[in-house]
């Protein structure tokens, strides 16, 4: 499917300037507005970027805009949308591999979510101040159900993989990687305050270090794993992402 650009471009042609129309394809097209969008909310606020300047940017008529998104929300829900499939992306990769363990597997999967996000630094400042305002708490919520349905098949997979390695015990795997992620909801609502605005070495970063242990803890709970099984994070990654979500 291809979308025509409302705006033309010159080109001069055996002399003579030509007004061309731009054509561009759907996703392509779709994709320029994501991008111009992220790059306004962050450098004005989601809450102060208003519709018609992602309009004006890109020179668009509002009826273009319409045609992808419904709203200014519907927009933002799309640039979560396009983050977790790239986190699905990476983490099927290590869960799909044969040459590692369920443990490494794990571990992995933590590790490379938290490697897609600060690659997205940008954008994850936006949804951090957007989502944990409390008038977003219903919005939150959509997000952690959408989060669930796209990521815990393939960590259902990995604890399948540890079960029958005898690294894991749970007769419930399906359940189980559910379960990590509703746990993780509760946590999120919690460690993003803790290290948004926080000074470095305060006693918020310490209490944020100690929920995500007491979230390693509780994982290997759920899935039977031996104590200090689970790695999500460590004093000089939660050092890193702080400095990187303050700056």
């Amino acid at each position: 499917m291809y979308v025509i650009n409302r705006l033309t471009v010159s080109r001069k042609i055996k002399g003579e300037i030509i007004m061309v129309r731009v054509i561009k394809k759907y996703d392509e097209r779709r994709t320029e507005f994501l991008n111009i969008a992220q790059e306004l909310f962050f450098t004005k606020g989601y809450e102060q970027t208003a519709v018609e300047s992602i309009i004006k940017k890109i020179g668009l008529s509002k009826g273009t805009f319409y045609y992808y998104f419904k709203s200014k929300e519907d927009l933002l829900d799309a640039l979560i949308e396009r983050l977790s499939e790239k986190i699905l992306e990476e983490v099927k990769k290590i869960a799909d591999r044969e040459d590692l363990n369920a443990i490494t597997k794990l571990n992995s999967a933590f590790a490379v979510t938290r490697s897609v996000k600060l690659e997205n630094i940008e954008l994850l400042k936006v949804l951090i101040k957007v989502l944990y305002d409390d008038k977003n708490i219903s919005f939150r919520f959509k997000i952690y159900r959408s989060s669930i349905e796209i990521l815990a098949p393939e960590f259902s997979k990995i604890i399948r993989q540890g079960i029958k390695e005898k690294a894991f015990n749970t007769p419930y795997p399906e359940e189980a990687a559910r379960l990590i992620f509703e746990v993780a909801y509760i946590f999120s609502e919690r460690i993003p305050k803790l290290i948004l605005g926080s000074d470095k070495n305060s006693k918020s970063l310490d209490k944020a270090e100690k929920e995500f242990r007491v979230y390693e803890n509780a994982i290997e709970r759920i899935i039977g794993a031996e104590a200090g099984t689970v790695k999500i994070v460590n004093r000089d990654i939660l050092n890193y992402f702080h400095e990187k979500i303050n700056m």
